[in-house]
Formats: structure tokens, sequence, C-alpha cells
């Protein structure tokens, strides 16, 4: 009977679970919705034990489908990576969680930067702060919430409460902690970053750092009984999701493959690097990650605005339900897709950028709007990759776009890149089980890439001709309309508060 590795991935959108042989077949797969999410304005939280609830729901259906196809081996964690999972001292959530969608510390941020504190961290981490930093939201609630602050006894991530709850352990992987707290140089905690914050009695608050290798702890009894797996299984703290999902469609595993493109919630775009020597300049958002690679790096952009433009395009056209494929619409109208309350990370990093809609007409329908907003993705895509540099190879292609052929066709004409398209559809939970699998099996990682990531891979090409000559004249007009329309951005920001408390006071006005 085969070996299984069940893997879990808590993700913003989706929670997902997969049970994976050593050789990468796919013998059991469940998903639901993200049921825990709450947002209100620039608030974005989380029902923490609805979270756990939904992983337990999950990985119970997904191990009942794997019943007699292999004898658990493993199991691996990963989730959405950034955001507040605080517990108190019994281990019990403290509220909400926030998530990195979070939005409320917009103007500390802006203190902070002015101040020069955020580029004093980015100095150490390699990473500076945003409004989805773990460090900022806790500035934050010490400062507006100091009794609820005071009471928090474990900072967590959200992969971190799940492992925690399957083990009762507390466990931090390095490349994770390391974008936050840690010197990337030494690969350690650095005790500078809550000093420079002001972040009182943190240090003992963070969870013991823990490697992948050195992660595993047994699977209690209670969790066991309640998912269905043996009492003492072996559960692993996997990296990040973003790392995760990238590995998972060949970055840094395949020959040739050391750039992708990652379109879920947010739009993560990777560079793999052999050396530290070998990183591009970065944007100011842009996150360094060691990777499971030895001596190598990622450098990672992962704005906040990915397929979520599209749903939020679809509110405003009036359109429930996403059309089956996506239709390619051409058109003067040139979209800016930061709808999100925390602005934009990376490729630009500004926690006022806004959204914007230029070039409309009376003859302008809802199919080029549609089309207008994918456009946006491949053009934040092609800044990113511009930074990244070209290394003549292709750039991975994953996440829920990856089965539109039309915008996979956009995306590799704005790069002029070759776009590779993995067979699975499930990047972070392949992964996460390519990494559960190098470290319980003792395989190297690009000799089992090469078994878990053989299949039917698509290649599309960049197609030239005038199509290609209009998306490069109006990829040059949305980035100078990014200079024009930047430095209003924060004006526009002050002017949304202002009709915020202009509403609150109008006659008729329900809060």
């Amino acid at each position: 009977m085969a070996d299984l590795i069940f893997c879990l991935d808590a993700g913003t959108t989706a929670v997902k679970a997969a049970a994976f042989t050593l050789d990468g077949e796919l013998v059991a797969l469940h998903e639901m919705p993200n049921g825990a999410l709450r947002r209100d304005g620039v608030r974005a939280e989380q029902d923490m034990a609805v979270t756990r609830d939904e992983a337990w729901q999950t990985l119970r259906a997904c191990t009942e489908r794997a019943r007699g196809r292999g004898q658990p081996r493993g199991l691996i964690v990963t989730g959405q990576g950034e955001g507040v999972w605080p517990l108190d001292a019994q281990g019990q959530p403290l509220g909400l969680a926030s998530t990195w969608l979070d939005g409320r510390a917009g103007a500390l941020l802006a203190e902070l930067e002015a101040a020069g504190t955020l580029a004093a961290i980015a100095e150490i981490t390699g990473t500076q702060p945003t409004l989805a930093s773990p460090s900022i939201q806790l500035l934050w609630l010490q400062r507006h919430d100091p009794q609820r602050y005071a009471r928090i006894a474990h900072v967590l991530r959200a992969k971190e409460w799940l492992f925690h709850g399957l083990t009762g352990k507390f466990g931090c992987e390095p490349s994770t902690a390391m974008l936050t707290w840690g010197d990337w140089r030494r690969q350690c905690v650095a005790d500078e970053i809550p000093r420079l914050l002001g972040l009182q009695g943190l240090r003992e608050r963070l969870p013991a750092l823990a490697t992948i290798a050195d992660s595993p702890r047994p699977l209690t009894a209670a969790a066991a009984t309640a998912l269905g797996l043996p009492t003492g299984l072996p559960v692993m703290l996997g990296p990040s999701d973003v790392q995760a999902t990238a590995i998972g469609v060949g970055v840094g595993v395949l020959d040739g493959v050391n750039r992708a493109s990652i379109f879920g919630t947010s739009a993560i775009h990777v560079g793999h690097f052999a050396s530290a020597a070998a990183l591009p300049a970065r944007p100011r958002g842009a996150m360094l990650q060691a990777s499971i690679v030895p001596g190598a790096y990622f450098c990672i952009h992962a704005g906040f605005n990915g397929t979520t433009t599209l749903r939020h395009m679809r509110a405003l056209l009036g359109q429930p339900a996403a059309p089956s494929a996506s239709v390619c619409a051409p058109s003067g109208v040139v979209l800016h897709p930061f709808f999100e309350p925390g602005g934009e990370r990376a490729p630009l990093t500004d926690p006022n950028a806004r959204a914007s809609l230029i070039g409309l007409c009376a003859a302008t329908d809802a199919a080029e709007l549609a089309w207008a907003a994918r456009e946006a993705l491949a053009f934040n895509a092609r800044l990113s990759h511009d930074s990244l540099g070209d290394d003549g190879g292709a750039v991975a292609f994953g996440g829920g776009l990856a089965h539109d052929d039309t915008f996979a066709a956009l995306l590799a004409t704005v790069l002029g890149r070759r776009v590779l398209r993995p067979a699975s559809p499930h990047a972070g939970l392949v992964g996460i089980g390519l990494i559960a699998g190098h470290h319980l099996g003792g395989v190297a990682m690009r000799e089992l890439g090469a078994r878990w990531l053989a299949g039917d891979s698509r290649i599309d090409a960049p197609t030239p001709g005038a199509h290609a000559r209009f998306l490069d004249r109006k990829f040059d007009l949305y980035k100078r309309l990014i200079d024009v329309l930047g430095p209003m951005w924060p004006e526009l920001v002050a002017l949304q508060q202002q009709a915020r408390e202009l509403a609150g006071d109008s006659p008729g006005h329900t809060p």
C-alpha cells in the first residue's frame, strides 16, 4: 500500500486539502470556500474558530476520500501568509484575526515612513513593512486597543494557528518569520525590530523558529479522532503559501523555471535567484525569502489586487457571476486596479493607491471594461517581471486564471515571454506536498519535482503583430498615468474619509 502525504492549505478564498503519493499522484482532494472572512470597509478580519472548523471539515473529507488508497505518512500545513492571529495565555483566540487585507493602519504606516522607521526595518529584514505586516497591525492594536494587546500571549499566523490545533505546539517556519521579525542575512530573529516600532513585550509572544525539517510534531489524539488520521502522525509546518505555490508551479525545482506569476486573491510575481549576490534591486514592497534550495532566495512581489479586481469590476457592472471565459475586447480604457483598502504593495508600493478608470466614452461597453481589468493585471505583472529581470526562461503561470486561455495569451504577449501552465491546478497543495515528500522520503527536490510536475504542461508564446504593438503602447500609457495620478492618491483617500463623515451626518443615512 502506498505512503500518503496529506496537505492542508487554508487560503483567503478557499480551504483545500489533498492526499498525494510520494510520487505525486493525487489520490484525494476536497475544498470549500473560506466562510470565516469578515470584511467591513477597511477592516478585513477572520473568525479563528470558524477557520479551524472549516480546515478540519475539509481535511476530514479528504481523508475519507483517501481511505483504502494508502497509508498516511505525514501531514503538512500552510495558509495565508500575513496578518495577526492572537491567542491568550490559555491558547484560545483573542477576538478576530486581522488578515493581510486589513487596511486600518494606513495613517500609522505614513507616520512610520516619514520617520524613516520603515526604511530602517527594511535594511534588516530585506522587506519593508506594509499594511499586511504583523508588526504594523500589532502596533496599530497596541495604540488603539491596548487592553487587548496586553492580553496577547501568542502572536501567530493562520498556518501556525492550525499547526497548534493539530499538535498542541507552537512553532514558526523561518522563511515566513524573517519577512517581519528577522535579519535576512543571518536568518535569525532581530530584536531591533520591536525596539524600532516600540512594541512592548513582543519577543516572548513570538513562537520559536522551527525549520521544516525540525518542525514535525505528533498529531494529538483529539485531532486524530476529528480528522480520521492516526494519532502521532508527523505534522509539518510548511513555508508561506506564496513560496509553496511558486514551488508548485516549478519555480526553483524544474530546470529553466525561475520566474512565476500566480493570480489568486492576490497577484504574486516571483523570481528565484541562486544567491544573495544575484538579487535585483527591489521595490519597497517586495518580499525576500530564503528558498528551500540552500543559499538561494525568492524575491516576491505580492500585490494586494489579484482576482479580487475582477470581482470588484463585476460588482460595479452588476454582474453577479463570473463568466466561463474572458472575451478579448481591446479599448481605449485604462484601468488601474488598486481597489483594496491597503492600496498596493508590489510592484508599486503605496498604501494610498486607488483604482481609476480613464478613457470612458458613451461607446464603452461592459466587455471592454471587463477586459481592461485583465489588461491591468497583466500590466502589473510586466512591471514586476521588468524589475525581476528576464533570465531567458519561461514564466510559470498559476492560480485560478491559469485556466483562462485568452488571459494566458494576453499575459504572454504583454510580458513578451513564454508562459508555462503546469498540468495541476492546485499549485499550493502540490508545492507543500513536494516539500513534505522531500523531507519524508529523502529525495532531492529537483528529482522529486521532475516526477510530481510531469504532465501535460502548456506553453503560451507571445503573439506578435498589431495587438502586441497596441499592448506595448497601452502599457506605456498605464505607467505614465500612474506617475500623474500617484501624487493625488493621498488627497483622494482624505476626500473619501471626508465623504464617509459627510454621509454619516446626512439625513436618512443608515450606518
